[in-house]
């Protein structure tokens, strides 16, 4: 389960330039206004946000990023055992509106960036099983079809890049970060192109 911390991270990240009042973005992060006021006490302290007439206001976004995926941890996820072709996964996928892509899947489409054969995707949580039932079975062996059960607050920002929904560039920066190994090289990518660490 994702926690509050980085669901309020997520949305100043996204919407960087935004001045927040607290009870709003406490309503929009799913949170307690006294868990907002503890941990933007803790930003405030790290320089990362300020204050200006009540409202909360982003900083630095690279030292945001950085915290962020510091301590941001892959869900728990589902291992998928297919018949199926990935392009046909990918084409059931593009009918439904209850998954986005991540990590390798969402950044290939983006930067065309160390080709997978996997799908690696975000889907919310009520809806994952029918969604097994029409791709595979359940799998206690890693696969190339990965789902991470999730809720709507990392849709936000949402694309579509051909056809398939993908997360927004910088969820899929900070779950390649997450991930390690080869999906740092290509977070790297992404930050270029977007550049998240300037």
């Amino acid at each position: 389960m994702e926690t509050s911390t980085e669901k309020i991270i997520r949305l100043m990240l996204i919407y960087p330039k935004k001045r927040w009042k607290q009870k709003e973005l406490a309503i929009k992060a799913g949170c307690s206004k006294a868990f907002l006021s503890k941990f933007t006490k803790k930003l405030l302290a790290r320089g990362i946000i300020t204050k200006l007439d009540n409202q909360i206001i982003l900083l630095s976004p690279t030292k945001t990023l950085n915290y962020w995926h510091g301590i941001r941890e892959l869900p728990k996820p589902i291992y998928i055992k297919s018949i199926i072709s990935k392009e046909r996964i990918l084409k059931i996928l593009e009918k439904s509106d209850n998954y986005c892509l991540t990590l390798f899947s969402a950044a290939w489409l983006r930067i065309k960036y160390m080709k997978t054969a996997s799908v690696e995707a975000y889907v919310l949580k009520n809806k994952i099983n029918p969604l097994i039932k029409k791709i595979g079975r359940r799998s206690i062996n890693p696969t190339n079809i990965v789902l991470f059960p999730s809720d709507e607050s990392v849709f936000e920002a949402l694309e579509v890049v051909d056809k398939l929904r993908v997360v927004n560039f910088i969820q899929n920066y900070v779950d390649l970060m997450a991930y390690g190994g080869s999906g740092s090289r290509v977070a790297m990518k992404l930050s270029e192109k977007y550049k998240l660490l300037e």
